[in-house]
């Protein structure tokens, strides 16, 4: 408990709570003509009632059911890809030019086709997520993998160690750090690609829920969503590097 204590970023909160007082003093005073620009406390009113009428749940499930599904295989189909990537140059060789062609198309132009092909359905959302988040992963791993220092590979010649066990004993622990980051970056990605996602091709959702919030001209709902969506993404990275420092006993920094 107290190792929590004194992690927590004291003068970052400090920082947000003034922001927010900023916020509500200038949504009272000078933004009080602009009728899209809601206060705090509307906006915490907003929330408080789609907490109430239940909508708010269903569409909460939706959205990070699909993210940490979308996330989980994204990152085992990168670190997959990226072993073998990095491990066998002539594998990465051949393929970097086709995966950096891939990799620079839009996540947005892909939900039209990803329609086409699966229509209005949470498939739809999969695979838009698990297409674009297992970048980050499959980079990372196969440039760390790859630029396993030489020092090591030469310890592990000296030691005897076979092709499997310099793998799963030198490479891959060299490579953790960088590997977590892609795995990080993934996360942040596949909760904004299921928003997104929500928001122009399945309704269902709190990305619906901002596009619903929209239509109806309900600026404090939207924004809600929006803090929901914020709150989801800090709680998912904080839940990854909890447990990476359980398992992996790999100190991480939380900003």
């Amino acid at each position: 408990m107290n190792r929590m204590v004194q992690r927590i970023n004291l003068p970052g909160l400090a920082c947000m709570a003034a922001l927010v007082l900023l916020w509500e003093i200038f949504s009272r005073t000078v933004g009080a003509r602009l009728d899209t620009i809601p206060s705090v406390s509307a906006i915490l009113i907003a929330l408080y009632q789609l907490v109430s009428d239940g909508a708010l749940l269903s569409q909460l499930g939706h959205t990070v059911l699909v993210s940490v599904a979308g996330w989980l295989i994204a990152s085992a189909v990168g670190l997959t890809a990226g072993l073998v990537i990095g491990l066998w140059r002539p594998v990465w060789t051949y393929s970097m030019a086709s995966i950096d062609v891939l990799r620079s198309i839009p996540s947005i132009s892909l939900i039209s086709i990803a329609l086409l092909l699966f229509g209005f359905s949470s498939k739809m959302e999969m695979v838009i997520v698990v297409y674009v988040s297992q970048w980050p992963v499959l980079l990372a791993t196969a440039s760390a993998v790859g630029a396993t220092p030489r020092s090591y590979l030469d310890s592990a010649r000296v030691l005897r160690l076979s092709q499997r066990a310099t793998v799963m004993k030198v490479r891959i622990p060299a490579a953790l750090p960088s590997i977590l980051v892609g795995v990080r970056l993934a996360l942040t990605l596949s909760i904004a690609l299921a928003v997104v996602a929500e928001m122009v091709g399945n309704p269902a959702g709190l990305g619906f829920g901002i596009v619903y919030a929209q239509q109806a001209i309900q600026p404090a709902q939207a924004f809600a969503y929006l803090l929901v969506i914020g709150l989801i993404g800090w709680a998912l990275n904080a839940a990854l590097m909890a447990a990476v420092e359980r398992f992996l006993n790999v100190h991480t920094v939380t900003p």
